[in-house]
Order: structure tokens, then C-alpha cells, then sequence
């Protein structure tokens, strides 16, 4: 069921989507069907071009990020526990040394400078592996390193390993949660993911509140916001990801 629910989203990504409008273009093509030949083959071009626009990327990221904005350390209100959500720390393959850092580590400093500054106590980390992502440890421990070389004392670390998605990690903590009688927590994730987190935890019965790390989404002027992007087809798809993915968590009443 994980890997249906990894795969199937592929093909309504934009990339995914236009490939396969291009496939049927193609078999149009083959088949001497004019009509979806065109029509299938300007699908495709549209949906690539929109989606890679800068300008269509920013709004459709910023309206996830706007939800939870950020704030400052000295402005987040203390609790007994930060809450970090993985995806933030590549595993120490060959040809790599150690692990690796992602836009997402981002949220790992952050907890880190929480836990610095007093506004929490102790930092709970969960993150397991996909099974069929080849990996040397639970990336929960590779953030727990992380933390550690930031300064954050290892007793002050409990890390939750077994969890795959944002519904497993919920139900993860709830666990420790009530095995420990944490009366509050901060939970820190990336800006984009903020809002399907918190639907998920606050439905799981965990009175969290968001500290959102990793804003990808600055005010400035683009001269060139309607022209493809590399980057901003990027930010488009993790956009719809947590779109879809809070959608499907409503659904299926994770969220």
C-alpha cells in the first residue's frame, strides 16, 4: 500500500501528467486519431509550461507557506518538546562520506536552535526509512548526529524510528506521547508541509503548536516569472504533493 501510494501520484505531477499526454499523443499519432494527437500533445506543452513558470510556482507554494508563518526564536512560545519531522538528511551512501543535507535540514537547525534558546526541553525526532530506499541507518539517528554536532546534548534526544509517512509519525508520537505525559510540543517541519502536518497531528489528538522552519518562498520581483524553470517545476510538484496528500488525509480521515 506504501509503494502504491508513492507511485500512483506520479502521473498526476506535472511532469508525469505531460509524459503520459505525450504518450497518448503519440498513440494518436500511430493510430491516425488527429484530435487527441493535437490535443494530447498541446495538454502536455500547457501543463509543463504553466507549471514551470516561477510565477504560477511561487503562488501555488506560498499558499501552503502563508498558512503557518514563521517566527522568530525569541517569539515561539516555550513548550516540553519540538517535534521534528524527517525528510531532512540524505543517508551516508557511496560515494558520500556522511550523510547529506537537504532544503528540508533546515528544520533540523531550527529545532536546534530552540532547544538552544530554552524555548524547549528535549527534542523528539521521528523519521524511519521507505524499505525499498537503500539506507546504513534510521535517518531519525543521522538527525540525532546532526543535533548533536549543533550542540543539543544527546540525553536531551528521543528519537522515534519506525514511522514511514506524516500519518505513521503521528500515531508514532502519540505513543511517546502518552507514555511520557508531554502536556506540549512545538512541531517543526518544512513550510509546505506545515499544514498537512498539523491537520494530521491535531486529528491524532496531539495539541501541537506549529514552529515552521524552512521557507522557500521570499518576496521579490522576477522579471522573467512567466518563462519555464527548472526550479520552479520543482516547487510547483511539492506543492500539489501536499495538496493531494492533505486531500487524500481528509478522505481517508487521517486529517
Amino acid at each position: 500500500m506504501l509503494f502504491i501510494s508513492k507511485l500512483l501520484p506520479i502521473f498526476v505531477y506535472p511532469l508525469g501528467l505531460s509524459l503520459s499526454l505525450l504518450a497518448a499523443s503519440m498513440t494518436g499519432a500511430l493510430l491516425s486519431f488527429r484530435r487527441l494527437k493535437i490535443f494530447a500533445f498541446a495538454g502536455a506543452v500547457l501543463i509543463l509550461w504553466v507549471s514551470s513558470t516561477p510565477l504560477v510556482a511561487e503562488w501555488a507554494a506560498s499558499s501552503l507557506e502563508r498558512q503557518y508563518p514563521a517566527k522568530p526564536i525569541a517569539e515561539t512560545p516555550t513548550a516540553e518538546v519540538a517535534i521534528v519531522l524527517g525528510g531532512a538528511v540524505g543517508q551516508p551512501l557511496p560515494p558520500r562520506v556522511e550523510a547529506g543535507l537537504s532544503e528540508a535540514s533546515d528544520r533540523v537547525l531550527h529545532a536546534a536552535r530552540l532547544y538552544k534558546a530554552g524555548r524547549v526541553k528535549r527534542i523528539l525526532v521521528t523519521a524511519g526509512n521507505i524499505p525499498w530506499v537503500s539506507s546504513v541507518k534510521p535517518e531519525a539517528e543521522l538527525i540525532k548526529d546532526l543535533l548533536m554536532e549543533w550542540g543539543v546534548p544527546s540525553e536531551a534526544i528521543e528519537l522515534a524510528s519506525q514511522s514511514r509517512n506524516t500519518y505513521e509519525n503521528a500515531l508514532e508520537i502519540k505513543n511517546i506521547w502518552q507514555r511520557e505525559g508531554f502536556g506540549s510540543a512545538l512541531l517543526v517541519t518544512s513550510a509546505t508541509h506545515m499544514p498537512r502536518a498539523m491537520a494530521t497531528f491535531l486529528r491524532a489528538g496531539l495539541p501541537v503548536e506549529a514552529s515552521t522552519a524552512d521557507v522557500r518562498i521570499v518576496e521579490s520581483a522576477n522579471p522573467f516569472a512567466l518563462l519555464p524553470d527548472a526550479g520552479a517545476l520543482g516547487t510547483s510538484t511539492n506543492a500539489m504533493k501536499e495538496w493531494l496528500g492533505l486531500l487524500v488525509y481528509r478522505l481517508r480521515g487521517w486529517a
